[in-house]
């Protein structure tokens, strides 16, 4: 699994500078908006899934996954260097741009370090849940089709969100105080919340993604 790992580190090397031009963008922003801290951190986190993800599709080309398939690793560890591999990325590119978020209020002085640290941790939490979609869709379909789905299911789950938020108002409205244990719920029972979500959502992902790697014959 070292290898697969080592193969997809030099992918990601060797396209570096198409994905600096992409930073950059995010970096342009965090210097010129002074409370631009935030939008940074998120913004570097999501570009890092798309980066990681994005090798699978070049392990596809030119019959590249016969290749990978000759060598002495199995389907399992290919799917769990590919997991490694994203979740790795993205929390080590969340730690960066913390630090140069950090660096950029200790400059300015217009926002708070906790708020920077809170919404960098949401936003790890959250890449980390849409990375168990992306990889299974990315495996099971090409490129343009797994995006497709995936802006489909991203959609779907915030049209589910926005019309439960509704339903919520409606009910706080009709009866008074709405559902009391949630608005006992303090920062680290959410925080522990979103993360256990996160865990159970890796934990299906990781077997769907095994089963559609045990279907393809190459």
């Amino acid at each position: 699994m070292r290898g697969l790992l080592m193969k997809d580190l030099e992918l990601i090397k060797i396209n570096m500078k198409i994905y600096l031009a992409v930073f950059l963008i995010g970096i342009i922003y965090l210097v010129a908006q002074e409370n631009g801290s935030t939008f940074f951190v998120a913004y570097a986190i999501f570009v890092s899934i798309g980066v990681s993800v994005g090798t699978i599709s070049y392990d596809g080309y030119h019959h590249g996954m016969k290749f990978l398939m000759t060598l002495p690793v199995t389907k399992k560890q290919y799917i769990q260097s590919k997991y490694l591999l994203s979740f790795g990325f993205a929390v080590l590119v969340s730690v960066i741009s913390l630090l140069l978020g950090m660096i950029r209020i200790q400059i300015s002085g217009k926002q708070e370090a906790e708020d920077l640290l809170i919404s960098a941790g949401t936003a790890l939490v959250i890449s980390c849940i849409i990375l168990c979609g992306m990889i299974p869709l990315r495996l099971k379909y090409e490129a343009e089709k797994s995006r497709i789905v995936m802006v489909a299911v991203v959609a779907v789950i915030f049209l589910v969100a926005a019309a439960c938020k509704e339903l919520y108002d409606v009910y706080r409205k009709s009866f008074g105080k709405g559902l009391q244990f949630l608005d006992t719920l303090s920062g680290w029972q959410i925080a522990v919340g979103l993360i256990v979500v996160m865990m159970i959502c890796l934990a299906v992902s990781v077997k769907v993604s095994e089963r559609i790697m045990e279907k393809k014959e190459f």
